[in-house]
């Protein structure tokens, strides 16, 4: 799953170098027509390549989930715990894509600065996805995404510090971006592991979809925070604090399916 999501942040950084090329000369709605018509050519292509799984084969004329099923005994605490950092990764994600120049811009540094500091935090979230695979294969779901998120707060806690060298500056950002980003698409690996077959598409949708209020609150906050004249150093507090939470909604979660 790591490795399928490198192509969205391999994707934003494309979509940045190209944009630096289409926009001056053809204007930016030529940008939304290069999305769609790449939407569209991928579609055949899904089609006659990507196969069902045979888990979910093995279900085909059962009974249908119900989304209750999600949240029914044992599993409502497993959903409210992968739910909260779901919320809380997405809200990162989506909030520092949204401000990060604008902050780092508050702080003092150039615009360009924040414009090459965004498309490094994407660079990381590239590398972070690899490495959060291999790890989480060898060690375990829970342990690498719990460690994922905290060291993910440190990192963002690390930027509130303004850093006179470039190098020191531009290695944090790379190390939150290989952090940040990594940790929410390891909570959809959590949730495919401890969900039956049956069950798991519903509650793969259900945390996501909670996840998706987190990428509205995420940039809301962010601006928030800026018209407040305060998002140097406070927003990096609280995108750190959401990481904490999702650290500690995932403590709570088991480490593997109950019988």
């Amino acid at each position: 799953m790591t490795r399928m999501m490198t192509g969205y942040h391999v994707g934003a950084v494309l979509t940045a170098l190209l944009a630096l090329w289409v926009i001056p000369k053809l204007g930016w709605e030529a940008m939304f027509v290069i999305g769609g018509v790449a939407g569209l050519l991928t579609v055949p292509v899904m089609w006659a390549k990507l196969p069902e799984s045979q888990a979910y084969l093995e279900t085909v004329g059962a009974e249908k989930v119900r989304p209750s099923e999600v949240v029914r005994g044992r599993l409502l605490w497993v959903s409210l715990g992968l739910w909260a950092a779901s919320f809380c990764g997405l809200l990162l994600v989506y909030g520092l894509n949204t401000w990060l120049p604008t902050i780092m811009g508050e702080a003092g540094y150039s615009l360009d600065a924040g414009l090459g500091l965004l498309l490094t935090l994407n660079v990381g979230a590239v590398i972070g996805l690899v490495l959060a695979g291999l790890i989480s294969d060898a060690r375990g779901n829970k342990p690498t995404v719990v460690t994922w998120f905290g060291v993910a707060a440190v990192m963002l806690a690390l930027l509130s510090i303004k850093m006179e060298n470039s190098f020191l500056v531009y290695g944090a950002v790379l190390a939150a971006g290989i952090f940040v980003f990594s940790a929410q698409v390891l909570v959809y690996a959590f949730v495919s592991h401890l969900y039956p077959a049956r069950t798991r598409g519903t509650a793969l949708g259900m945390s996501a979809g909670i996840g998706r209020v987190g990428a509205i609150v995420g940039p809301f906050l962010g601006g928030a925070l800026l018209t407040a004249g305060i998002a140097y150093p406070w927003g990096f507090y609280a995108f750190a604090g959401a990481a904490v939470i999702a650290m500690l909604a995932l403590l709570t979660v088991p480490a593997h399916p109950e019988s």
